[in-house]
């Protein structure tokens, strides 16, 4: 009794330990690099990265002008665009040479791939670069992505390096797409990728893992045994005669031998359930950091699954992303073109529900008779009906 009773006055005079001050363990040991980074899109981490950026690249932005009361109209030429509304009247434009700029990019690049790369370089590194290439009228003629993993931030600009040396830019050659970065909101970016980087580390591992089991596990499927004891020629023999009918095809024979032997078939295992179910822990946790739904990822699901899943994909990740591409846009892009403020640049909104309320309000609006069947065919990039079907 007084041994236990002076362990618990030792225990509780004892300072405890500062809870502030993490663990030799618990301290990271990693802190990547772009190329780190790269290095680790494989797997969950390549597949989720992919799947938002072909869903930004499937919404474009659309060129829109807006006329304020007492502006002279636009000079372009537009179609109604209803799904605006407020006292400014919102035209899209259908011909524009910014609109001619993001068809094809430059002479490698189609606007597919200029949309899919700048979300891709966001997802894997955080930043995305735009290199804009001016013409005579000092208004972009090309636009060409940079490698994010060679850009490096500098006092008064830019450095990209590559295989023939380093080029310096300024910051007026170069659109800058940024992920928030709570550590660095001014030049940093934090990418899905970097926010589990550790789990990806650890998939990776994983992998090269069960590849070295594989590869270098060295158990055989069975052990013969003789019952006498058996000379080199003899195993050799046996081990040849044994392989020759039974591998390949030869599974299921029979195999008649000329001496007494025993047979034992081993099984073993390449991996664990628990390791298995860690596997699957870290793969969700990667989806999670990208937004992704593990639905996407799993066969164990069915069709209201995958459609409840899209939905919170596409309002919850493809939404906020698209918003800040295009925001992005409207501050460096739009004004070497439009000092004014009148055009405008704005993806559709692909979330099911909001497409669902615009139809509703396009019917309500045809029934009232507030748009006509031509405006709202336009909107849809349809062609108008004759006059005589356009009111019905």
């Amino acid at each position: 009794m007084m041994q236990h009773f002076l362990r618990r006055l030792a225990a509780w005079l004892s300072p405890s330990p500062r809870l502030d001050v993490p663990l030799p363990s618990m301290q990271r040991v990693r802190n990547p690099t772009p190329t780190n980074l790269l290095d680790e899109l494989r797997d969950t981490a390549w597949t989720c990265a992919t799947i938002n950026a072909a869903t930004c690249a499937r919404y474009p932005p659309r060129l829109y002008v807006r006329t304020r009361p007492g502006q002279s109209p636009p000079r372009v030429a537009t179609r109604s665009a209803p799904k605006f509304s407020g006292v400014e009247r919102i035209e899209e434009v259908t011909s524009h040479p910014l609109l001619d700029l993001l068809r094809q990019v430059n002479p490698v690049h189609n606007a597919f791939d200029l949309w899919e790369l700048t979300t891709l370089y966001q997802e894997v590194i955080g930043i995305a670069y735009w290199l804009l290439e001016f013409g005579p009228l000092n208004t972009p003629v090309a636009i060409w992505p940079l490698p994010s993993h060679r850009v490096t931030p500098t006092a008064d600009g830019y450095v990209y390096r590559n295989a023939n040396g380093e080029q310096h830019l300024s910051s007026e050659q170069l659109i800058v797409f940024r992920y928030p970065d709570p550590r660095d909101p001014y030049s940093g970016g934090l990418s899905p990728l970097r926010a589990c980087y550790d789990q990806a580390c650890l998939a990776s591992e994983w992998t090269a893992y069960k590849r070295a089991r594989f590869d270098n596990h060295a158990l055989p499927d069975a052990i013969v045994s003789p019952e006498g004891v058996m000379g080199d020629d003899e195993r050799v023999r046996l081990e040849t005669q044994w392989n020759q009918k039974l591998r390949r095809g030869g599974t299921g024979r029979v195999l008649v031998a000329d001496m007494a032997l025993r047979v034992q078939l081993l099984n073993h295992s390449l991996g664990d359930l628990a390791a298995l179910a860690d596997l699957r822990a870290t793969r969700e946790e990667i989806c999670n950091a990208f937004h992704v739904p593990p639905a996407f990822l799993s066969t164990d699901t069915n069709l209201a699954n995958l459609q409840a899943a899209e939905q919170q994909h596409l309002s919850r990740a493809i939404v906020p992303r698209l918003r800040r591409r295009d925001e992005k846009l409207n501050e460096q892009l739009i004004p070497l073109y439009d000092p004014s403020g009148r055009l405008f640049l704005a993806a559709d909104d692909p979330s099911p529900r909001d497409r669902e309320l615009n139809l509703k309000e396009r019917e309500m609006l045809l029934k009232y008779g507030v748009l006509t069947v031509n405006e709202a065919r336009s909107s849809l990039g349809l062609p108008p009906l004759p006059e005589s079907n356009s009111t019905r």
